[in-house]
């Protein structure tokens, strides 16, 4: 049929999202930035997969340990040969599980959820995650130096991020999902709830509002009821109610602060050095830190496993200050090669360990120095857990809350808040570490902490803030087309162009103008003649206007990704997808244009 005919006459845009129903409403309402309602919907569903997950993770590492330990945690009671073979055997399992697996697959643990959170807008690999599930496992249960709260957050991330692919959710509320996984993992480890939403906020999603706060605290309470349901109400440490008993303490506890800023510096500085060493052979890495750990366990059995038996002596001053300064030095050795060389656990476990211990070496000579009247060891070893912590991980506020509901004493709060701005303000200002995971990303040559602006970005959806007043049209139509078009009062003409790699976009105004014009210049004609002009079609690529070139962007987009690819792109606007195939008048559901992305800053 020739050009211009009705045939050619432009296609009115696709109903979603004008007419939307059910589920696809669900996910054009959760494009928005404020859409608390639907989310919190969500982030239960995400909790409740989480929580399930990590109780799985849990009785998984835990339960096979009972078959050659009498006590859960009491390696000590193992023979020396054993102590040496098990770290070494898992670590042989650990790099076979890894050499069947390519690269991109071998990454877990919370770095990589940072990764796939900033890069990757939170889309978690589920094979990472079926890793990570298995060789964290492995890890705990042959008595590797790492903690289960690492692999925890990496399953809880991949729960939310799981949910979202599942149900074609856009990736902004895909990032918040994350992050309520992570909460709910977190308290379904520790029975931590309130620790479980700071970290989420504080560590991984790096940003506090109330919006982003509810769908979280929702998660954790989801995640943390898994927990109790499966492993009961108890807090994980079972110390008395001791509290600081003069002021004059205090200088003692700055003092300990700052060794132990500085032991986290250290630490952070070493594992910085090692990270890159994870390109190379896993299983050259794991049996150098399989043979390491297992030598040390054989002196020193108290840093094999996440070691909390030795944690609750510390905490109860059960342990002398010889026995904890050689544990601190050798869990110091294993706990850094252990992560820095890629064994798939965490490092909030062993940092508590580590600092309970140096509280507990700080009490036990302040008792020795000032006499028995001083606070027991036990309370320094409860406010050193959570100085060690803060400064690990740059998370002041999540290790202070971690400590109060890990010991049900709220007596730690004065003096823990004083040890923590003291630790991390050794770790990050004379050390310049700017927290474990930054420093382990930036080693990796992965971005670190994202900008505000790309913070800001990140939160919203494109669908939600699209222009949907368009129509689209092929290049040449006819004049009665052309004002029937004109006549729907679009503000967008999309102009299809199949044998072109990109559609272009003209304003709708302009088509209106040249129609005027063409009626003026023929109402100045001789009435009752036809002219030649009006069997002319409409050329829309020729007509006086300006016209920008497209590029496609899928509608779980974020605003973020949209001004990523009209950047690399170099596209005047993007135009929005389903994802369907076919026809473009059956994909294109909206316009981006960079003012959107400008407007939007202004709000």
């Amino acid at each position: 049929m020739p050009q211009g005919s009705e045939d050619s006459a432009p296609r009115p845009q696709a109903g979603w999202p004008q007419r939307e129903r059910g589920l696809e409403r669900l996910r054009l309402l959760l494009s928005a930035q404020d859409a608390l309602a639907p989310l919190l919907v969500m982030a239960l569903l995400t909790g409740i997969c989480a929580g399930i997950v990590t109780v799985a993770f849990r009785f998984l590492s835990e339960w096979p340990a009972q078959l050659f330990l009498s006590i859960p945690d009491r390696y000590e009671s193992l023979p020396p040969h054993w102590r040496f073979a098990l770290p070494v055997g898992g670590a042989l399992l650990l790099g076979s599980m890894y050499l069947l697996l390519t690269p991109s697959r071998r990454n877990v643990g919370v770095v990589h959820v940072l990764d796939r959170l900033h890069n990757h807008q939170g889309q978690m690999p589920i094979q990472n995650a079926f890793l990570q599930f298995f060789a964290g496992t492995t890890a705990l249960v042959s008595g590797h130096s790492v903690g289960r709260e690492g692999p925890a957050v990496h399953l809880g991330a991949a729960s939310g991020s799981w949910v979202a692919r599942k149900l074609r959710l856009p990736n902004n509320s895909a990032r918040s999902l994350l992050a309520c996984g992570v909460a709910a993992a977190i308290a379904a480890s520790f029975n931590t709830p309130l620790a479980g939403v700071v970290f989420a906020m504080e560590v991984v999603m790096l940003e506090y509002s109330v919006a982003g706060f509810l769908p979280v605290i929702l998660a954790a309470v989801a995640g943390s009821a898994a927990a109790q349901i499966s492993f009961g109400n108890e807090p994980v440490f079972n110390v008395p109610a001791i509290q600081l008993n003069s002021l004059a303490e205090l200088p003692v506890l700055f003092l300990c602060a700052l060794v132990i800023g500085t032991l986290a510096a250290l630490f952070i500085h070493a594992h910085r050095r090692l990270a890159p060493q994870q390109r190379r052979s896993p299983l050259l890495r794991f049996v150098i830190v399989g043979a390491t750990t297992g030598t040390l366990a054989i002196w020193v059995p108290e840093i094999l496993g996440t070691g909390y038996d030795t944690l609750q002596l510390a905490m109860l001053g059960e342990l002398g200050l010889t026995t904890l300064a050689v544990i601190v030095a050798a869990k110091l050795v294993a706990t850094a090669l252990g992560t820095g060389l890629g064994i798939p656990g965490g490092v909030i476990g062993p940092s508590l360990f580590l600092g309970a211990c140096l509280g507990g070496i700080a009490g036990g000579l302040t008792n020795l120095w000032l006499g028995e009247y001083t606070a027991s060891p036990g309370f320094y070893a409860m406010v050193g857990m959570a100085a060690m912590m803060a400064a690990l991980l740059n998370a002041p506020l999540a290790a202070l809350l971690a400590i109060l509901e890990l010991t049900y004493n709220p007596n730690v709060l004065f003096p823990g808040m004083m040890m923590i701005v003291v630790a991390c303000l050794v770790s990050r200002h004379f050390f310049a570490t700017e927290g474990i995971f930054q420093e382990t990303l930036r080693a990796l040559d992965r971005s670190g902490t994202p900008s505000w602006r790309q913070q800001m970005l990140s939160r919203v959806g494109v669908a939600s803030v699209m222009e949907r007043r368009f129509v689209v049209s092929p290049q040449e139509i006819s004049e009665e087309a052309a004002m029937r078009l004109i006549k729907r009062h679009p503000q967008w003409i999309l102009i299809d162009l199949p044998e072109e790699p990109a559609p272009q976009l003209l304003r709708a105004a302009d088509l209106a103008t040249f129609l005027q014009r063409v009626k003026e210049a023929r109402g100045e004609a001789k009435s009752g003649q036809k002219t030649e002009e009006e069997t002319v079609p409409v050329d829309l690529l020729k007509l006086p206007g300006e016209r920008e070139q497209l590029a496609e962007l899928s509608w779980r987009a974020t605003l973020l990704e949209a001004q990523q690819l009209l950047e690399s792109s170099g596209a005047g606007a993007l135009y929005i997808s389903r994802g369907h195939s076919g026809a473009l008048d059956n994909r294109a559901t909206g316009i981006i244009l960079p003012q959107h992305i400008d407007n939007f800053y202004r709000k």
